[in-house]
């Protein structure tokens, strides 16, 4: 008799290219998706369609996949935390976060922040932590405003 391991290490994982390719999909669909556990539920469901049966996907590989997409915007929704920020990755896509500097009335350089290049993600002196997510084509929608042609 097989332990519980055994059995669930027959399962695959899906290629990046077909993960973003079912993001793009749901989203040109949806629009907006205003939970990551909505939008993971969505993309399993779409994968299972195409006749994947047994696979893995985490809503954080979802998330990082996702957060990496320049046609898809995400929004993160924070609370602070009680420690101060160290952080050198970013928590919502993985990359490197940079150094927000500021100069002082002195002329000093100081370290107000980190922010992440890739996705919005940013903190100051304390943590931020994200709380909720969503996923969007629609960003200015999303916020309530209104985009301003120039002509």
């Amino acid at each position: 008799m097989g332990t519980g391991k055994e059995r669930d290490a027959k399962y695959t994982i899906p290629r990046k290219d077909v993960v973003v390719a079912v993001v793009m999909d749901i989203l040109n669909e949806a629009m907006t998706i205003r939970s990551q556990t909505l939008f993971h539920r969505l993309v399993t469901a779409k994968l299972r369609e195409m006749g994947m049966k047994r696979f893995r996907l985490s809503p954080r590989r979802l998330r990082m996949i996702t957060a990496k997409l320049d046609s898809v915007d995400l929004l993160i929704y924070c609370r602070e935390g009680d420690r101060r920020s160290r952080r050198s990755l970013c928590p919502v896509c993985g990359d490197n976060m940079i150094d927000i500097r500021n100069s002082t009335l002195y002329g000093w350089e100081v370290s107000t922040g980190k922010a992440c290049r890739t996705c919005s993600y940013w903190t100051g002196s304390r943590e931020r932590i994200p709380t909720r997510y969503v996923f969007t084509l629609e960003k200015e929608k999303v916020l309530g405003e209104t985009m301003e042609t120039k002509g």
